[in-house]
């Protein structure tokens, strides 16, 4: 980012230091040209008390989300909420240019089903992913199956964010990744750990995503 862009953004900030909450807001503009070690430094210094509001792409995501499965957003946000899509600063990294979003990967009361690349299995699951792999470098199409494989292979992702990514029908999707599952290539999600610090997130991997900020 641009030093008097970041200056600016920080001085913002830090008007709210000493508050017990603080909401902020940040520009497309602020988001796009922040580097990761400036958001890092944020991060660092307002995480503990600032929330900031999801960027437009990602309210889009889940009022798709909303509106396709009512369950998992209750369980992420309070319908009554006077400020609703507000999370913790520290997930600041996960909207910055090329990032995936907020992961769905702390619910409650639903199943998460969000996928790292240790759920990828050690023998069966390796094999696939190769296999898929190798299927990208002979420049063929992948088979819905082997392309969320690839993608948790490449990082963390759910299968909401899968889903709104490639632009296919949610419960198409959920029994693919029920399919990964009993064949043995994913295994179940663990349940995070109370204070576990934000999953990191990548982008996808190619231009295929039809729901996806380039």
């Amino acid at each position: 980012m641009e030093q008097p862009i970041y200056t600016a953004l920080k001085e913002r900030l830090e008007k709210a230091e000493g508050t017990p909450v603080a909401f902020a807001e940040l520009s497309e503009e602020e988001l796009t040209a922040l580097t990761q070690e400036q958001a890092d430094e944020l991060v660092s210094l307002f995480g503990y008390n600032t929330m900031i509001l999801l960027p437009e792409r990602e309210q889009q995501f889940f009022n798709w989300l909303q509106e396709n499965d009512r369950l998992v957003w209750d369980d992420l946000w309070d319908a009554e909420d006077d400020k609703p899509y507000y999370v913790s600063m520290a997930h600041l990294a996960s909207f910055l240019p090329g990032r995936r979003g907020f992961p769905i990967c702390d619910l409650v009361n639903q199943e998460n089903y969000c996928f790292t690349s240790d759920e990828i299995t050690e023998n069966d699951g390796s094999v696939y992913v190769e296999n898929a792999l190798d299927v990208i470098a002979d420049k063929k199409q992948l088979a819905m199956e082997q392309a969320f494989a690839v993608e948790v292979w490449r990082g963390p992702i759910d299968q909401w964010r899968f889903a709104w990514m490639y632009n296919l029908p949610l419960e198409e999707v959920k029994k693919m990744v029920r399919w990964l599952i009993t064949e043995g290539i994913l295994s179940v999600p663990k349940q995070r750990p109370e204070n576990e610090p934000p999953i990191e997130v990548m982008p996808p991997s190619n231009g295929i995503a039809s729901n996806e900020q380039e």
